[in-house]
């Protein structure tokens, strides 16, 4: 199967940019194979998943299932801040074992004190914070928790990709989206059908994971030490970071809120079925390149032949990327049942932003590999996308629905490319800080 996924990619590579390929990009594609075909195991299982979640809980309840996970990702920001992308990019350029270590138990250690002190403000403020997502408390609650287990998965995750320890990363994808099934299937064998077993389902997989992760494959890394010049290192990295996550969670879930605030809650469940075979399907398919792509780029040295070789993948990506992405709507949706009709209009808007997003990432997650001058380019991107995003959202989705949302997403991505783009100059220096 690695055989056939890296011929495919060769075969590829070479029609696109007319060349053979050089000893880094086969490297590249030997660990980007690894994970795709994790992804690809693991996409099947989470396809399986959402269907049966979609089908079984009807839009309603799959819709407070979204719900559920759209505050999780308001409240993770302030647990883990831009520290696991800091780490993912400082490990992943020093070979040295104990450079690496430092580094990660740094980090560790300092996400453990954050999320701490978020638990502590959460709980005391759930009365507040409830009203403010318009949920009742027990829901946030459960929001809690999910932000809590996500921090420790993507910082265990993040740590793999920063090592380069891509077959075990590629291992993790799969068994996550594995248990993820097995024990949502034990629940509706149960019958205990409610959006509450769907989000306990994804405790149990985050939770189970995460540790197997930090006990066989992550222990050696982990000292009971703070190094003080790593943290001001990190710090300064993440503080730029967290200003893109917390403007990427923006963007990525003040959707659902507002569709929730000014439709219904089956609304909600309808879209999510609609960005499962679109959005989300390219957000996915970016994620899996770029767990090989951003640790690569940031140790690769040439950053401007990286932007030369992605400007020639565009034209191919806008026009075979949107059939693609229209195709995968029309067949999801089909499995979803007769609840989520199918739109042409709609899935085709759905589609073009999808690869908008895809097209912008690529470009976002190559200038903040730069170093501190490419992540102050970013940060600054995903501010103009969230504020673009927030503003249309509330503008257009009480006007258009699930459309305005839609319109929203891929307009504010152009925004945000069009600041990349503007300052790519970065990307032709020598030397990169």
């Amino acid at each position: 199967m690695k055989y056939f996924t890296v011929k495919i990619i060769t075969s590829l590579y070479e029609k696109i940019f007319h060349k053979k390929i050089s000893h880094e990009v086969k490297n590249f594609l030997k660990n980007l194979s690894y994970v795709s075909i994790g992804a690809i195991i693991a996409s099947i299982f989470s396809f399986i998943f959402n269907i049966l979640a979609g089908r079984f809980l009807g839009p309603s309840e799959y819709g407070n299932f979204a719900i559920v996970q759209s505050v999780a990702m308001f409240l993770y920001i302030p647990m883990l801040l831009g520290f696991s992308m800091a780490m993912t990019k400082y490990s992943s350029e020093n070979k040295d074992f104990k450079i690496q270590s430092k580094i990660i138990s740094t980090t560790y250690s300092l996400v453990a004190c954050l999320t701490i002190a978020s638990i502590i403000l959460y709980l005391t403020l759930s009365p507040y914070l409830s009203t403010v997502f318009r949920i009742p408390r027990n829901t946030f609650y459960l929001s809690v928790i999910f932000a809590v287990l996500f921090t420790l998965y993507t910082l265990t995750t993040t740590t793999l990709q920063g090592l380069f320890k891509m077959k075990i990363l590629a291992f993790s994808q799969p068994a996550f989206t594995v248990i993820l099934l097995g024990v949502f299937l034990l629940f509706i064998f149960g019958n205990k059908i409610s959006f509450k077993y769907a989000v306990y389902s994804m405790y149990v997989s985050y939770g189970v994971v995460s540790l197997v992760l930090l006990v066989f494959f992550l222990r050696s890394y982990i000292r009971f030490e703070f190094d003080e010049p790593w943290r001001t290192i990190l710090t300064k990295y993440s503080m730029l970071a967290v200003i893109g996550g917390l403007s990427f969670v923006f963007y990525t879930n003040i959707d659902m809120i507002l569709i929730n605030k000014y439709m219904k809650t089956a609304d909600v469940g309808i879209y999510k079925a609609y960005s499962l075979g679109s959005i989300n399907l390219a957000r996915s398919l970016f994620l899996i390149l770029n767990m090989v792509f951003f640790p690569t780029a940031s140790r690769f040295k040439n950053k401007k032949e990286i932007l030369k070789m992605i400007n020639k993948f565009m034209p191919y990506l806008m026009g075979w990327g949107i059939l693609f992405i229209f195709f995968c709507e029309f067949m999801i949706l089909k499995f979803y049942g007769t609840s989520y009709s199918f739109k042409v209009g709609l899935s085709f808007f759905f589609a073009v932003a999808a690869i908008i997003v895809f097209a912008a990432e690529c470009y976002i997650w190559l200038m903040a590999s730069v170093g501190k001058k490419g992540i102050k380019i970013t940060a600054f991107s995903d501010v103009t996308c969230g504020i673009t995003s927030v503003g249309l959202n509330f503008l257009l989705i009480p006007i258009l629905g699930i459309l305005g949302a839609v319109i929203s997403i891929g307009v504010a991505h152009l925004a945000s490319l069009s600041i990349v783009i503007f300052n790519r100059y970065l990307l032709h220096l020598e030397e990169q800080d």
